[in-house]
């Protein structure tokens, strides 16, 4: 990819609207310092000095939409409780429609607290709900999204299992994008595979892929079988696998498939980095990317976020940053890898 063909798109990211469907959660940071153990147990003694919140699971892919330049709405299901009030504020603060979060009665919105200690993390303590929505509450989450489709330019699922994309809701959104002649896309867990079917890109990590595909991922020959079986499995367009440090792998239905190494930096937290790379991902498609060039801005993406302590969202100067740090000469072009077709 030359360097102009990367600052179009993401200029064209500007005009972009994404739908974000999926299980949204809040980032609670307890910040403090330790200077002793605890005289009751054999354990560290945090100082609170501050505490900070941000957008987490779903919400955390809208954050990126948003950073990266577009416009996100999500529609998602939280409790009625003061974290609830408190992920719409922050939603609300960086810019995302949030009008589509429906509260349930019954519910605890998630929310995960880190305890961090002179930058590193201590302990995190989670709060959630794993029950599927109730009827009511699936109906008018599917009314929502079937309003905003028409109004964006990609649909996306983030599926963190927490029990908000059901199959009702799932084909729902499918039928209404196809409708609409909007692509889709989703960062699959393995629990829910079986319900996305027929998208233009999935996103899993290496973890998840053998999981869902039952192999073992410990040689290219095993990646590349991998790959094939999640096409098949899902009759996507494309799938694409994250490796951490081994960079990722994105394959085509219809065409090679494409290994993009990581970026040589230094990880400081690998946190939301799948969040960051399906937001990317996802604008990409929007603006018509090919597939290697939806690799290289998702690599770029999630290079960029392990660079950045807990979860926060990256931006196009990061990707320009990426960029240069990864292609000093200028140009490059993807690796395919596999001539044949999957």
């Amino acid at each position: 990819m030359e360097r102009e063909r990367l600052d179009q798109l993401i200029r064209e990211f500007g005009r972009r609207r994404v739908l974000v469907v999926g299980d949204c959660m809040l980032d609670e940071y307890l910040w403090g310092r330790v200077s002793r153990i605890s005289p009751e147990a054999p354990v560290l003694v945090v100082e609170q000095e501050r505490t900070s919140h941000a957008a987490g699971g779903a919400s955390n892919v809208a954050a990126n939409l948003v950073a990266l330049g577009a416009r996100a709405a999500i529609s998602a299901v939280c409790g009625a409780d003061a974290m609830a009030d408190l992920l719409r504020e922050v939603l609300e603060q960086l810019g995302v429609d949030c009008s589509g979060v429906v509260a349930d009665q019954d519910r605890t919105t998630t929310v995960k607290t880190r305890v961090i200690a002179h930058s590193q993390q201590v302990v995190r303590v989670d709060r959630e709900t794993r029950e599927p929505i109730p009827p009511a509450v699936e109906a008018a989450l599917i009314a929502h999204m079937e309003a905003e489709i028409p109004r964006a330019d990609a649909l996306l699922f983030s599926d963190y299992n927490k029990g908000v994309l059901t199959e009702r809701v799932v084909a729902a959104g499918l039928t209404a994008a196809r409708a609409a002649g909007r692509p889709t896309l989703a960062n699959v867990k393995p629990a829910n595979n079986g319900i996305f079917r027929e998208l233009d890109l999935i996103q899993v990590n290496q973890l998840e892929a053998e999981a869902i595909t039952g192999l073992p991922l410990r040689a290219e020959a095993d990646l590349l079988e991998a790959g094939r079986r999640l096409l098949r499995m899902g009759r996507s367009r494309a799938a694409l696998i994250t490796q951490g440090a081994h960079g990722l792998s994105l394959f085509e239905r219809d065409g090679p498939v494409h290994h993009i190494p990581a970026i040589e930096q230094e990880v400081y937290d690998v946190t939301g980095a799948g969040d960051s790379v399906v937001a990317a991902a996802a604008l990409a498609v929007a603006c018509g990317a090919s597939w290697p060039e939806v690799g290289v801005l998702a690599n770029c993406a999630g290079n960029a976020k392990v660079r950045k302590l807990g979860v926060a969202p990256v931006t196009p100067d990061d990707l320009r940053e990426m960029w240069r740090m990864a292609h000093p000469a200028a140009s490059f072009q993807p690796s395919a890898v596999s001539p044949e077709r999957i």
